[in-house]
C-alpha cells in the first residue's frame, strides 16, 4: 500500500511489516462456484476446530498446573512436562492445519548434498542446555513449533539495552505481532545474551531460543538484527549455536502474523488459521559443522561472504556486532531471503502509524523521529 511506502526497504523494495495480500486473479465459473462453497464451509470448519482448540488448550493448562506438584522431584517433573507439552502442542499444530512440518538439515558448502532424511531429524529433539537456537520470527506458530520440538527457554530482547530476559511460552505467544518493547520495564532484570545462555546452562534449563529481529515480519525477508551478539567472538566456541529458518508457503491466507495489537487481532487470525484445510511450514537447520560456534568456522570458505542474492546497499557485518552480521548472512542464505536495512525500531514506527490510521486519529504520519524518541523511553506503546 502506498500510504505505508516509507516502511518499504530502499534496497529491495520489500515491505516486511504489512500482512500479505493475495494477488487478484481471474477466476473461471468453476473457480467462482468453488470459492462460494468455501465461503460457507470454511467458517463451519473454523468454528469446529476453534472450539476443539480451546478444549485442548484448557487440557494442557490443567495438566501443566497439576504437574507443578512434581516440581520438588526435579527430573520427574521435567519428563512429565516434556511429554505433556509435546503431546498437546502437536495436537494444537494439527488443528491449525500443520499436519506435516518438514525439518531438514542443510549445508551451504558447495559440493555437499543438502537436506536430510527424517531419520536424521526426529520429530522432537531434546537439545542440551547451553545451546542457543537462533530463528527468524513471523508468527505465533513459530513459537508453538519451537516449543513442541525443543521445549526451550524463550527470551525477549530489548533493543535499547541490548539485553534479554527469560519469558514463558504464553508471553512468547503474546509478543508475536505485538508492539515491540524497546526497553525493559522498571524492576525487570535482564542480562547480556551470552551471559544468559551460560546461566541457563548451569541451571540445566534447556536450549535458549532468541529471535534477533526483535519482532515479527511477513516472512518475505530478514530484518536487520538487534546487535545482541556484540559481546561474542567469531567463532563463538563457548556455546553451541543452531541457526534455523522457518518459511511459510501459502496461496490465499498467510499464517504470518505481523500486526497483533489486541485480542481481536489474535482471535481473528487464529480463527482464520483454523478455517484453513491445511497450512504449510518448512524448517531448515544449518549443518552444525558450519555453525559459527564451530572452532573451524573462520577457515570455511564463503560462509562469511555476501550471498549472491543479497540486496544492494545492505549493510554487511560491522565491528559493532560481527557475529550477528555473520548469522544474519547465514540465515539469509539458508532461507534464500533478502536482508533488509529496516529493524525493530522501524516496526515500532510502522505500528504507531498503523494505529493512528486505524483509529482515525490522523490522516498524516507523525514525525518518525518524534515517534521513535517517545516510544524508546518506556518501550511500550502509548496508544493501544
Amino acid at each position: 500500500m502506498e500510504k505505508f511506502s516509507r516502511w518499504r526497504d530502499q534496497g529491495t523494495g520489500i515491505q516486511p511489516f504489512l500482512p500479505p495480500v493475495p494477488a487478484n486473479e481471474d477466476h473461471s465459473t468453476l473457480q467462482t462456484v468453488l470459492t462460494a462453497v468455501l465461503m460457507i464451509v470454511k467458517p463451519i470448519l473454523g468454528t469446529a476446530k476453534f472450539l476443539v482448540l480451546g478444549m485442548v488448550t484448557t487440557g494442557l493448562v490443567v495438566l501443566e498446573t497439576l504437574g507443578l506438584a512434581l516440581t520438588p522431584l526435579g527430573p520427574v517433573h521435567k519428563v512429565y512436562h516434556r511429554v505433556i507439552s509435546a503431546f498437546f502442542l502437536r495436537i494444537i499444530l494439527g488443528l491449525l492445519g500443520f499436519f506435516w512440518i518438514k525439518h531438514e538439515v542443510v549445508t551451504l558448502r558447495r559440493g555437499r548434498a543438502t537436506g536430510s532424511s527424517s531419520k536424521q531429524t526426529p520429530s522432537r529433539k531434546a537439545n542440551t542446555s547451553g545451546e542457543l537456537i537462533i530463528s527468524n520470527w513471523s508468527s505465533y506458530i513459530d513459537v508453538l513449533y519451537l516449543a513442541f520440538r525443543y521445549d526451550p527457554v524463550f527470551t525477549q530482547i530489548y533493543a535499547d539495552t541490548l539485553t534479554v530476559r527469560q519469558i514463558s511460552l504464553y508471553e512468547a505467544l503474546r509478543l508475536s505481532g505485538s508492539y515491540p518493547e524497546l526497553s525493559p520495564p522498571s524492576g525487570v532484570e535482564t542480562m547480556p545474551l551470552l551471559e544468559f545462555v551460560k546461566a541457563m546452562h548451569k541451571k540445566n534449563a534447556g536450549p535458549v531460543v532468541v529471535f534477533p529481529e526483535g519482532t515479527t515480519t511477513n516472512n518475505r525477508a530478514i530484518l536487520k538484527f538487534v546487535p545482541i551478539f556484540k559481546d561474542c567472538s567469531v567463532p563463538e566456541t563457548s556455546i553451541d549455536i543452531q541457526i534455523l529458518a522457518l518459511k511459510y508457503d501459502y496461496h490465499k491466507f498467510a499464517p504470518t502474523f505481523t500486526v497483533g495489537l489486541g485480542d481481536s487481532y489474535y482471535l481473528g487470525h487464529l480463527f482464520r488459521t483454523c478455517a484453513q484445510f491445511y497450512n504449510r511450514l518448512s524448517v531448515k537447520s544449518l549443518n552444525p559443522e558450519e555453525s559459527p560456534s564451530n572452532a573451524n568456522f573462520s577457515t570455511m570458505d564463503g560462509l562469511a561472504s555476501t550471498p549472491t542474492n543479497a540486496a544492494a546497499g545492505v549493510v554487511e557485518p560491522v565491528e559493532e556486532d560481527v557475529l550477528g552480521g555473520v548469522i544474519m548472512n547465514l540465515m539469509g542464505r539458508l532461507m534464500r531471503y533478502r536482508k533488509l536495512g529496516l529493524n525493530v525500531k522501524d516496526k515500532a514506527d510502522f505500528l504507531d502509524y498503523f494505529i493512528l490510521r486505524n483509529n482515525g486519529i490522523s490522516r498524516k504520519a507523525p514525525s518518525q523521529k518524534s515517534v521513535a524518541s517517545s516510544g524508546a523511553g518506556s518501550g511500550k506503546p502509548k496508544r493501544h
